[in-house]
């Protein structure tokens, strides 16, 4: 059974986005829980990488507004940007390390840069989450020396060195062989299990069953349903729901 989670950590009202005459979100409202996960799925085209990477403000919002731990999402405004950006970590479907620098130093970077902690503080804080994904033995090494897979948990590790309070991830797994999707899924199921605040947009089901506390279901720019997976996979309520996953679910 889920345990009942916190306060709403990012609230996001009325949120449309454009690109030129092309409407890709037409209205989002929706809730995300303090230590809550939500895994968004939907067709390609949906709206759902765009939806994440308005939260992180990688992108304007034609319209709306979304509070992440109290701050407004403005892409327009550095300051604001700044500080979301302490407060929200996003992984890629590409992991762009940086070639030159070794694993550790690719995580040391931006805290580094951002004047969060000094470098003898941040290595034992860094060898802590490399450890939470298996790969204290790769901190020496180069991008090159790693897997798909092990760069992409590198990321991830990257991506919480900032400590940030909400991780969102855009189809983490996407760009992975079969093989190396598991170890990714891993990683993230240790997070979630760790009350780390979630928003995972995934083509992963089996990830959406096992780790949500809520799915939501996006097509042509809106949240057509969401509730529990059990509700979503086992008896969902809309049409355009039940063809979707009548399609991918076996």
């Amino acid at each position: 059974m889920k345990v009942e989670r916190g306060r709403p950590l990012v609230e996001v009202r009325g949120l449309h986005k454009s690109f030129g005459a092309v409407k890709v979100l037409n209205g989002i409202d929706i809730d995300v829980k303090e230590g809550e996960v939500v895994v968004v799925v939907g067709p390609s085209g949906s709206g759902k990488s765009t939806f994440i990477r308005c939260i992180n403000g990688l992108e304007s919002l034609t319209a709306g507004e979304i509070v992440v731990g109290g701050l407004v999402a403005d892409a327009g405004n550095r300051r604001t940007l700044d500080a979301l950006r302490t407060e929200v970590g996003m992984v890629f479907q590409d992991y762009t390390l940086f070639p030159h620098l070794t694993v550790l130093d690719n995580i040391l970077l931006a805290p580094r840069l951002r004047g969060r902690l000094k470098r003898d503080e941040a290595v034992p804080r860094a060898m802590e989450l490399l450890d939470i994904v298996h790969l204290q033995h790769k901190a020496h090494a180069y991008p090159s020396e790693l897997s798909g897979g092990q760069q992409q948990r590198v990321a991830i590790v990257r991506a919480l060195a900032m400590s940030p309070r909400v991780m969102l991830f855009d189809e983490p797994t996407s760009a992975l062989d079969p093989e190396t999707v598991a170890d990714v899924l891993v990683a993230m199921r240790d997070l979630a299990k760790r009350g780390m605040t979630m928003v995972v947009v995934t083509h992963e089901m089996g990830f959406a069953r096992e780790v949500a506390d809520r799915v939501v279901f996006m097509d042509g720019g809106i949240i057509i349903e969401e509730g529990p997976p059990e509700q979503l996979f086992g008896n969902p309520r809309h049409e355009r729901t039940k063809a979707f996953f009548s399609k991918i679910i076996h």
